[in-house]
């Protein structure tokens, strides 16, 4: 007999107690045991509050579905008791176990509540966000550019459209007096000369400024924007999210052994003087040519100011200077890149001396900053 027989044969004789069924052949009250265990054994506590994102939410949110069985019974078992407020607890807990689980569906009709329409996605195609993705593992892709300004704009317009205002007071961005950041003799300077080559608000550049709790939530939007598409696309389900830190220095690599810059050298400046990224960069630059996108620099190099020596006074479009051999720009340099731990960062910025920018150098910062961004990856779930 398969176990699926026995179920079947012997289901009366199975009884919920917690995350698994019992079985036995006396008859027993099973919800006195249930809701002793819940009440007095069962951690629910990280199902109820937000705390920071796991490495792979998606995973989590599937496991904690297990939960289900019991919360609706102890629903049930409460409201009959006349304990309403448990009740209550009950049915949100269950709600959002739900929502986060993908059969968010099945519960409202459990309850008799309406289900709610279909949020607003902006319409996005999957072949644009691969075009951008370069491989750099086995089911691992990243971006090949810092995510934009016009990027995480359209993030926000659709927690506008959908009316979520309390996420979007968590995932704005904090703007920046830019000017307020120049040494004070440089702030008369005009902003033809001070953003010459891109304003660090413009589209194409690196958002910055927001917080880890942001960036976690902006790679759950991109994940449901693509795996909802309808579009042909590479891949049936992907998950986009923040690197690990070894991850990270892999792509930044790119195959280069334990070179400390992404290009492979021990210098800043290639043979000509010109500095390769973007940093706060304290040497004047060597006789370079016109570098403009996708390598952003400058020509009158005599009349900047030493900050400004590798072309940048601030960030600069995102496909600035020279990529690594994965195809990925900017990588070092520009904005440091958030990675799957809160606080930390990696590449260095355009406000920090190139030693930040060596590939196993991790930088702590207090968010939101900006001179933090980040860089999604993608990893290939299913094929």
């Amino acid at each position: 007999m398969t176990n699926k027989e026995v179920l079947q044969t012997d289901r009366d004789k199975l009884y919920l107690t917690g995350l698994a069924l019992k079985y036995s052949g006396v008859p027993f009250d099973n919800l006195a045991n249930l809701r002793y265990n819940f009440e007095n054994r069962f951690r629910t506590d990280y199902l109820e509050m937000s705390f920071e994102p796991e490495k792979d939410p998606a995973t989590l949110a599937r496991v904690n579905l297990n939960y289900l069985p019991a919360v609706l019974m102890l629903y049930r078992h409460y409201g009959a008791a006349g304990e309403f407020t448990k009740a209550d607890r009950m049915q949100h807990l269950a709600l959002k176990i739900g929502r986060e689980g993908g059969r968010e569906e099945e519960v409202r009709a459990f309850f008799g509540l309406d289900v709610p329409a279909s949020p607003v996605i902006s319409v996005m195609s999957p072949r644009f966000l691969e075009k951008n993705m370069k491989k750099g593992g086995d089911r691992l892709y990243a971006s090949a550019i810092e995510t934009t300004n016009a990027q995480y704009e359209q993030f926000l317009t659709d927690l506008v459209k959908n009316k979520e205002f309390e996420q979007l007071t968590i995932c704005k961005t904090s703007k920046t007096d830019w000017y307020s950041l120049l040494p004070e003799e440089w702030r008369k300077l005009p902003e033809s000369r001070v953003f010459e080559h891109a304003h660090p608000d413009e589209p194409n550049c690196p958002v910055q400024n927001i917080t880890y709790e942001a960036a976690q939530k902006y790679c759950a939007w991109i994940t449901k924007v693509y795996n909802s598409s309808q579009e042909k696309k590479k891949f049936k389900k992907v998950l986009f999210r923040l690197p690990a830190e070894e991850e990270w220095m892999r792509a930044a690599r790119a195959g280069r052994g334990d070179a400390p810059y992404p290009w492979g050298g021990y210098f800043v400046r290639n043979s000509k003087g010109c500095y390769l990224a973007n940093y706060n960069a304290k040497e004047p630059c060597g006789n370079c040519p016109s570098q403009t996108s996708p390598m952003t620099g400058v020509q009158d190099v005599g009349q900047l100011k030493p900050e400004s020596n590798d072309g940048g006074f601030f960030p600069v479009k995102t496909d600035s200077y020279f990529p690594n051999d994965f195809g990925l720009y900017a990588i070092s340099g520009n904005v440091a890149e958030m990675i799957d731990q809160p606080g930390k960062a990696k590449g260095g910025s355009w406000q920090d001396e190139p030693y930040y920018g060596q590939v196993t150098v991790v930088k702590e910062y207090t968010l939101p900053s900006p001179a933090v961004g980040f860089r999604v990856f993608m990893e290939v779930i299913e094929e």
